[in-house]
């Protein structure tokens, strides 16, 4: 009997998270952010850890940028102007990971982070698709880099620790 109530549960749970997620449609906002050029012409030289770009007049389109900030970018946070469509997919090469934060007032906050990122003078490609987005909205594009004081006082912390190890690795052999 609870054998057959787990799986009466389990079925259950399974049909409603069907119902509740939504697929894409070809209209809906997405954002891709990948390494390279596809033949898209010459790339926009960003200089600075911030930049915009706008789409163009069906809400869409695909934008090429080169990393000249002499920083390599850990992430990478887009202020999009609210989406017309409901869902907003996200993804791309350049990074691991990618979320979206619900929409506050005009505009959406959509952040990458992970993986390789874009390194100084690399190229990269911002795909909007063909339309989702406002028509010639604004988008602004925040680059973020590791601090090297992050990376030391990490190093600082774990010396007492790997010490301690080492400690207890020596006395085990006496």
């Amino acid at each position: 009997m609870m054998r057959f109530r787990v799986l009466i549960l389990m079925v259950l749970v399974m049909v409603c998270a069907a119902r509740l997620h939504a697929s894409p449609q070809p209209n809906d906002p997405r954002i891709i952010i990948s390494g390279g050029h596809d033949g898209l012409g010459p790339c926009t030289s960003i200089t600075d850890l911030d930049f915009t770009f706008m789409a163009n007049s069906s809400g869409g389109g695909a934008f090429c940028f080169t990393n000249n900030s002499s920083e390599d970018w850990t992430s990478l946070e887009i202020e999009a102007p609210s989406p017309t469509g409901d869902i907003i997919t996200c993804g791309g090469s350049s990074f691991s990971h990618c979320v979206v934060m619900p929409p506050s007032g005009d505009f959406t906050i959509i952040d990458f982070s992970g993986g390789s990122g874009i390194l100084i003078s690399e190229s990269f490609t911002v795909d909007l698709g063909t339309s989702g987005w406002t028509p010639d909205g604004e988008f602004g594009a925040f680059a973020n880099v590791p601090e090297p004081s992050t990376l030391a006082f990490c190093l600082v912390g774990l010396a007492p620790l790997l010490r301690r190890q080492r400690h207890r690795f020596l006395m085990r052999d006496r």
